[in-house]
């Protein structure tokens, strides 16, 4: 009898068993678990079917070797740029407070945003740092303007050594590549700086939006006429609240 409750105990310990948030148990063999959805086996049907389910569907997971892992929140998505931001973001934040909170790479031009990213580009294109200024980050584009003249004053010393005295070429070519290699940066910075921006905006104005509400109610009313007396009027209330 000992040993069948032995045989029982560790058939139950040798299953993974998935909790879902409605209360629902699943006996499975866990396969795999992505950002975004966990695949697995029926523990009675191992040879059948990979079932996909999400992971906001999940609560808990107790695995076979004792593990539990809690899944109390949906992972924010890498793919998504300003939906699954806005708990995070308001009005007051700086630049380098919601940078990380957006992806530059989905960045979708609405009508209304305020900087071009492709103008910027070319901003700094002519002058290193003045597309970042342009998108109102003038902090920015203070330091890599100073960067840039500072690389360019040692490429030029450089070059005049080695064309009076045959000097400094390799601090030269070093100081002309450096440079050569921060503009770029600073263009492709620009460039970002003004998508990220327009998406914090976009994020604010969609918020703004989310929280406008419009009902329509009947109304009924009352206005006086000629002889004096009440003559009810019908229509609809319009009401907005924010």
């Amino acid at each position: 009898m000992t040993a069948l409750l032995l045989v029982a105990t560790s058939q139950i310990m040798a299953q993974d068993l998935i909790t879902l948030k409605d209360g629902t148990d699943i006996k499975a063999k866990i396969l795999e678990i992505t950002p975004t959805e966990l695949k697995y086996k029926k523990y009675n049907n191992q040879d059948g079917p990979t079932i996909t389910i999400l992971k906001s569907q999940v609560l808990i997971v107790r695995y076979e070797n004792g593990e539990n892992e809690v899944f109390n929140d949906t992972p924010k998505s890498s793919e998504n740029s300003v939906a699954n931001n806005n708990m995070y973001i308001n009005d007051y934040m700086k630049y380098s407070e919601y940078k990380d909170l957006y992806n530059e790479t989905k960045y979708s031009r609405q009508l209304g945003d305020p900087y071009s990213p492709s103008g910027c580009g070319w901003a700094s294109f002519f002058i290193p740092g003045l597309g970042q200024g342009i998108a109102d980050e003038w902090g920015r584009a203070t330091w890599i303007c100073i960067v840039n003249v500072e690389l360019g004053a040692v490429s030029t010393r450089s070059a005049l050594n080695f064309y009076y005295n045959g000097d400094e070429l390799g601090l030269f070519v070093l100081s002309s590549m450096a440079r050569l290699v921060f503009d770029i940066w600073s263009i492709a910075d620009a460039v970002k700086v003004a998508k990220i921006k327009n998406m914090h905006t976009q994020d604010l104005r969609s918020r703004q939006t989310s929280s406008l509400n419009v009902s329509m109610t009947p109304y009924l009313g009352f206005a006086p006429n000629r002889s004096y007396s009440q003559l009810p009027i019908t229509g609809l209330s319009l009401n907005l609240s924010f």
